[in-house]
């Protein structure tokens, strides 16, 4: 598995120049996100096509909004690091779409791209620590990734308040379950 991967598909964002160099003029630069990648521990870094032809490639998650608004930081927008070099995005198209809300607090709110971004490492082969991660735009602009257990999602159609007492009780899994 790469240490890059293309996104399922590619979002139109805005750039804060302030990623782009030091003599940029302050504002925002337009580019189209089509691409990842990640180093443990750190930030996901993102591959993005310039409005100016140039290619740019290593962009932190925080430095891209699809609005003007830059209000959050890394340590909100990907509480969790990178969990490895070998990185996958696979598109869920159920979650697209579905309104989200962020558990941490303040809770963000947003929808869903449909984008799952997961790591094979050390981490991941423990079902405890294994935390594929939720692409959401937020409602400001800026995208997160947050683990599942960072997340709720309202879809009127199928989501029960009263289900919802039953999160309390939720723990994350710790077995490993194989073929007999």
């Amino acid at each position: 598995m790469p240490k890059h991967t293309s996104l399922p598909f590619h979002f139109y964002v805005n750039v804060n120049n302030s990623f782009l160099g030091p003599d940029m003029p302050e504002g925002v630069t337009k580019a189209v996100w089509h691409g990842i990648y990640c180093r443990e521990y750190q930030t996901l870094s993102c591959h993005v096509f310039l409005e100016s032809g140039a290619h740019w490639s290593g962009l932190p998650l925080h430095a891209l909004s699809a609005t003007e608004d830059f209000r959050y930081g890394p340590e909100m927008l990907m509480p969790w690091g990178g969990m490895g070099e070998e990185i996958e995005a696979v598109y869920m198209p159920f979650l697209e779409g579905l309104e989200a809300t962020g558990m941490l607090d303040p809770g963000p709110n947003g929808r869903h791209t449909g984008i799952i971004v997961d790591w094979k490492d050390g981490y991941s082969r423990y079902p405890a620590e294994h935390k594929p991660l939720s692409l959401i735009q937020l409602d400001s602009g800026q995208f997160v990734l947050f683990p599942n257990n960072y997340v709720v999602y309202k879809e009127k159609h199928f989501v029960s308040h009263k289900a919802k007492e039953n999160m309390k009780h939720y723990r994350r899994g710790e077995e490993v379950y194989w073929e007999k």
